[in-house]
This record gives C-alpha cells, sequence and structure tokens, in this order.
C-alpha cells in the first residue's frame, strides 16, 4: 500500500524549497501512520511512508516506483486492479514541473488550486463514478489502472501499458478454463501469501459467495480467531444475507462482528474526507461505517474480502441466457449500454435542469470523458469484440473495477489505517476468473459452484447484502443541521452549481429509504466544497 508524495522540477530549486513543500504534504499523508522516509536534491524531492504492519512475508509485488535521480526519471506504475493510485498536477506551479501524491489532499497542502471539474461531475452522474484519469478537481489527474507514469527531463508521459488477457483477442489458442481444484489451489496460494505477520486482521463478509469462499479460505490457512465483520441496516438484518453470514461465522467457528449502518448524514464528512469525491450513492457511505467499526472493535491492521471478483466474473456485464458473449441482434453503441449497466435507472428532466444556468453553459462548452484520448483507446479496444457483452466486460474491467469498486474501498480503508487485501485482485486470480468468465458454459459462476463443493451446509442460493444506508435528506424537520446548512438555499446560490429549485423539489420528493442519486450528487458536491474550501469551477 504505496503512501507517497514528491514534487520534481526541470530547474535547480534549492533542496531547502524542495524540503518544505515535502514537509507540507507529509503531515497530511502522516496521519495514517507509518515511519518517512526522504530523499531531497535541487529540483526533486520524494517521501515515502513504510508501515511493518501491512508487510507480508511471501507476497512479492515489483515495486510500483521508480526513481532515478542520474537520470532524472520517474516512473510510476498502477496494476490492472486499480490498487494504489497516485494522484497529480503538471505543470505546476511552471512548466515542467510535477507534483504527486497518493491523496489529492496532499496535493492541496502545498497549493495546488481547489475548483471543481464541472464535466467530471456530469460524468459521475452518467457512469455512477469518475472515469480515470479524471478526478473531481481541475488539472488533478488519476494514473489509470493498467497505466504507466514516466517523467523524464522535465516531461510527462502516461501510457495504457498492460491488459487483460481477454480470450477472443489473443492471437494464440488459449488454454482451457481451470478445473475447480486448479483454482481453488490457486486462491488458497493467493491466501497464504497475504497472510500478514501478525494476527491483527479481519474478514469482511456481506453474503455472496466471493467473500465467503475467501473467509473460508482464511480459516483453512491459519488458526488466529480473526473476526467476519458485515453491515447492513435494520431492515437487512432480517435478511438472507445477512443469516448468510452469521451462518458463515458459525460454520468456521469465528466471532462475527454485525454492524447496523447509522443513517447520519454527517458520516459524509469522513466519508468524503477520504475519498474526494462526491457520490450518487450511499454505498462509501456503508463501506466507511463498516472499516471504521472494524478497526476500532477488533484493531485490525488489515482486512480481507470479496473485492473484484463479481466484476472480473462479469456477471454485471448484462450476460445473455447461456454462455458469455452469444449472439445478439443490433446493438445501441457500446458507451451507451455501457453506461446504462452502471447507472440504470435515470431521473430525466430533472438530471437535464439540475445544473445551474452557468454551469449548464461551461458543461456545453467542455469535453466530455467519451472523447478524451483514454476513453477513447479504450473504446477502440472493447469495439474489436464480436459480441457487445465482451465489450462492456472490457470496459467494466478497465473503469467499474478500478474506480467506481477498488479506489473508494481502498481509500476508506486507508483512513482507517487498514490494508486492503482480496484473493481476487491477485495478479495470478484475476487472469483465471476472466478467462472462465469467457469460457463458462453454466450460469453458475465458479465461485459459487467452489462453495457447494467445499462447504455445501452454506451453498445456498448467493444473496449479497445492499451497500446502501438509509438516508434523511428530505425537507423536514428533524433534518440534521449539517443537510440544512449544506442545502439551504444561501449555500446552494454561494456555489452556482445548481438550481435552488431543482434543489428544493428533490428535497420534497426524497424517502427515508430511496435518495435521489441527483440529490446526492448535489448534497456531496456541496459538503465537499466546505470540506475542501472549493475556490470555484
Amino acid at each position: 500500500m504505496p503512501v507517497v508524495a514528491g514534487w520534481l522540477t526541470g530547474e535547480q530549486v534549492s533542496p531547502a524549497v524542495i524540503e518544505q513543500t515535502l514537509q507540507a504534504m507529509e503531515e497530511v499523508l502522516a496521519l495514517h501512520g507509518g515511519e518517512p522516509a526522504r530523499s531531497t536534491q535541487p529540483g526533486a524531492g520524494l517521501v515515502a511512508f513504510a508501515d511493518a504492519a501491512y508487510a507480508t512475508p511471501d507476497y512479492k509485488e515489483p515495486p510500483v516506483l521508480d526513481w532515478i535521480p542520474e537520470r532524472r526519471t520517474l516512473l510510476y506504475r498502477r496494476p490492472l486492479s486499480g490498487l494504489h493510485p497516485l494522484y497529480y498536477i503538471a505543470d505546476w506551479p511552471a512548466p515542467g514541473n510535477l507534483l504527486f501524491a497518493s491523496e489529492i489532499k496532499a496535493l492541496f497542502a502545498v497549493g495546488v488550486p481547489r475548483r471543481l471539474h464541472l464535466a467530471a461531475l456530469d460524468a459521475l452522474l452518467r457512469f455512477g463514478f469518475i472515469p480515470a484519469p479524471w478526478t473531481a478537481f481541475q488539472q488533478i489527474a488519476v494514473v489509470p489502472a493498467g497505466s504507466l507514469l514516466r517523467w523524464q527531463h522535465a516531461k510527462l508521459f502516461v501510457n495504457h501499458t498492460t491488459d487483460f488477457r481477454m480470450p477472443e483477442l489473443e492471437d494464440r489458442t488459449t488454454p482451457p478454463p481451470p478445473t475447480l481444484d486448479e483454482l481453488t489451489a490457486i486462491l488458497a496460494q493467493a491466501c497464504s501469501c497475504m497472510l500478514p505477520s501478525h494476527e491483527q486482521f479481519a474478514a469482511l463478509a456481506g453474503g455472496g459467495p466471493a467473500a465467503a469462499l475467501a473467509t473460508l479460505l482464511l480459516a483453512q490457512q491459519t488458526r488466529t480467531d480473526f473476526p467476519i465483520a458485515t453491515i447492513g441496516s435494520t431492515r437487512t438484518q432480517r435478511t438472507k444475507a445477512w443469516k448468510e453470514v452469521e451462518r458463515l461465522a458459525a460454520f468456521c467457528q469465528h466471532s462475527q462482528l454485525a454492524i447496523t449502518g447509522s443513517t447520519q448524514p454527517e458520516f459524509w464528512l469522513a466519508t468524503l474526507q477520504a475519498t474526494e469525491t462526491p457520490s450518487i450513492d450511499t454505498r462509501s457511505l456503508a463501506l466507511h461505517q463498516l472499516l471504521h467499526t472494524t478497526a476500532a472493535e477488533t484493531n485490525a491492521r488489515v482486512a480481507f474480502s470479496g473485492l473484484g471478483a463479481q466484476t472480473l466474473l462479469g456477471s454485471q456485464a448484462v450476460r445473455p441466457t447461456g454462455k458469455f458473449g452469444s449472439k445478439q441482434g443490433p446493438q445501441e453503441p457500446l458507451i451507451q449500454r455501457y453506461m446504462r449497466t452502471t447507472v440504470p435507472h435515470k431521473e430525466g428532466a430533472i438530471t437535464s435542469t439540475l445544473w445551474s444556468d452557468e454551469a449548464r453553459i461551461a458543461l456545453h462548452d467542455a469535453e466530455p470523458w467519451e472523447t478524451t484520448l483514454h476513453a477513447r483507446k479504450l473504446l477502440r479496444q472493447a469495439e474489436q469484440f464480436s459480441q457487445s457483452a465482451q465489450g462492456v466486460h472490457y470496459l467494466d474491467l478497465h473503469l467499474r473495477l478500478p474506480d467506481q469498486l477498488v479506489l473508494p474501498f481502498q481509500q476508506l480503508a486507508q483512513q482507517e489505517q487498514i490494508a486492503l487485501r482480496s484473493l481476487y485482485l491477485h495478479k495470478q486470480v484475476m487472469p483465471m476468473l476472466i478467462r472462465n468468465a469467457s469460457d463458462s458454459d453454466t450460469a453458475t459462476d465458479p465461485l459459487t459452484q467452489l462453495m457447494q463443493h467445499y462447504a455445501p451446509a452454506l451453498s445456498t442460493r448467493p444473496a449479497r447484502l445492499p451497500l446502501a444506508m438509509p438516508l434523511t435528506l428530505a425537507q423536514q424537520k428533524d433534518t440534521s443541521e449539517l443537510v440544512e446548512q449544506v442545502l439551504s438555499r444561501e449555500a446552494i446560490q454561494n456555489t452556482g452549481l445548481f438550481q435552488p429549485a431543482i434543489i428544493e423539489q428533490l428535497r420534497q420528493q426524497a424517502t427515508q429509504q430511496a435518495p435521489s442519486p441527483t440529490l446526492l450528487l448535489a448534497f456531496t458536491t456541496q459538503l465537499l466544497c466546505q470540506l475542501f474550501q472549493i475556490e470555484g469551477w
């Protein structure tokens, strides 16, 4: 879990100035613990944090960052899984400069402009997340998953360097998907090498087969009585998914930490502080409560989960009946179909009138994400598949997996000084699941089959807890002071982003169980502006 920051210039800036800049960024990153190590020289500086609690004795990952001072070259490799994000701003405060950090807050600490990126917020509303390399802030980018950032002699290059091996696009005959026994062996090995050298770890479960199988394998690999944590609302405690987690804990003979999520809007403060981006749903709010309570109650420094499995298996890619990618009739444009899978429910006219007149004019003149160089490269590759479902799966692997699932989960875990581990994001496991998704003729995914084989007592139909927290944003007497402060007509007018009348209409329509995505976008954006003291857009 690299925690780094640095400043590279094309000039001979004095070490004292470099040191001062590093110190400001270091103060932000130090909140997560670890021991800092600095390297400074005229025109360049780097600080990295190391924490022994995150070390694994057997898992040898290649370094994500290389700094070669004699060649004035920095290389940063973000893995395809989406772990280890790096944020950067180029040509600031002068041409040829590069400022980078593992958190946007560290860049703000040295004076980077705090301006919202309106086109990114519009993309969030259409995709359900902000696709890389965009962030919620102008000029600040994130290295896309599977890409290499290279800064050499005051010039910056960001290129896609690694890709998933998708069977249909490979030139040679690919091996068949692994058998269940082979997949079990690969998963067990991944579990073994990810174990920390201490006993401060927990498992996160939500009723589905991926997390349950990871927990079972973890229980086989260690004698530590690790807790199994899950989260739900008062309603979900009576659901099948909640009962499945209880049965899993009993089957493994491990303690269970059953967390009931809270509806308090104030919890968004900590959530946005970690994710550094607005939201259109309450998934990140639920994850914050899950990870915060797990850390507080168990002192866990590492958390194992089933993160990524369902996306790797293509279960979210609107698969037809039978084999993945079966022939279909004429389809809408691939990018439109993909957006329909990520945000299936639109709000029509309200969405189109959400923005203020000034923001709508700015959005009309802005480049949408779909026309960026990174987007066009991904779409060209996705459109090579003969079946649109395979193209959607390809986009899912490069967008939803890193940008919607992995990134916020890691950010929220890091805030609690927890290292996030998933067997399914292991470099050897990911291609196995993808090959199985492409070649399988059965509607049952291999993880469910493994659960049925190795734990028949738990082999009922998978049921996953929804990571959605009830949230009251309606205009009523018992609404919290924070909501009234953030969504008041005066606050909306001060930021100038949204139409006050539309926000009031959305609040009148809001229900406790289903907050509107557009209302949540407005609320979290307004709160983000206050939290980070945004200067404009």
